[in-house]
This record gives C-alpha cells, structure tokens and sequence, in this order.
C-alpha cells in the first residue's frame, strides 16, 4: 500500500516526541525503550497509511525494527477476524469507532 496525504502543519518534533512520550518513550509492540544507537529509534507510524491521518487510534509508536517489520503489511481497510495482538487493539477500536461514526475512511 502507498503512503497518501500530506502531514499537516501540526506534525511538528515537539508533536511527535509528545506522542512518544504518551506511549512511555517505549515500542507499543516490542516494549523495547528508545535506543537509537541499537536499532531501536523510537518512530511514529500512521497505520492507514495517511500522512493526514494523525488520529490517536492511526498512530503507533514503534521502534525502527518493529515499524520495518509491519510497514505494508497492516491494512487498516480491510476487516479482521480472529484475535490480535495486545498493541494493536486499542487502534482497532479507535478504527472502527471512527468508522461507526462515519469519521473514517
């Protein structure tokens, strides 16, 4: 899946650390602390793959390792059956909240 949108003007370093900071400076599916000197620079990825998405639920602190391993492979528009991993639950609320509601896509 391609990336779309622009970030909009409030995607801004002090936005993003705070971000990294509510989710305790910690990967939300490793739980490994930032460390960029080990591969584990703590990254800001938005799930749908919208730049102009920054929606709490669309956004995910994730170390390099773990935003590499699931860029292109989460695909927030289609519709999942089974159990997920703990991490990724409360974004799939927030999804399909916002869809109920008639916010997303």
């Amino acid at each position: 899946m391609k990336f779309k949108g622009k970030y909009p003007e409030s995607w801004t370093k002090e936005f993003r650390n705070s971000f990294r900071e509510s989710r305790g400076n910690k990967c939300e599916r490793c739980d490994h602390a930032h460390d960029p000197g080990n591969g584990y620079a703590l990254t800001v990825h938005h799930l749908d793959n919208d730049k102009s998405n920054c929606e709490d639920w669309n956004l995910a602190a994730l170390c390099q390792r773990c935003h590499l391993h699931i860029q292109g492979k989460v695909n927030m528009f289609q519709e999942f059956m089974g159990e997920h991993s703990e991490w990724f639950k409360p974004h799939l609320a927030g999804r399909n909240l916002a869809i109920s509601e008639g916010k997303w896509p």
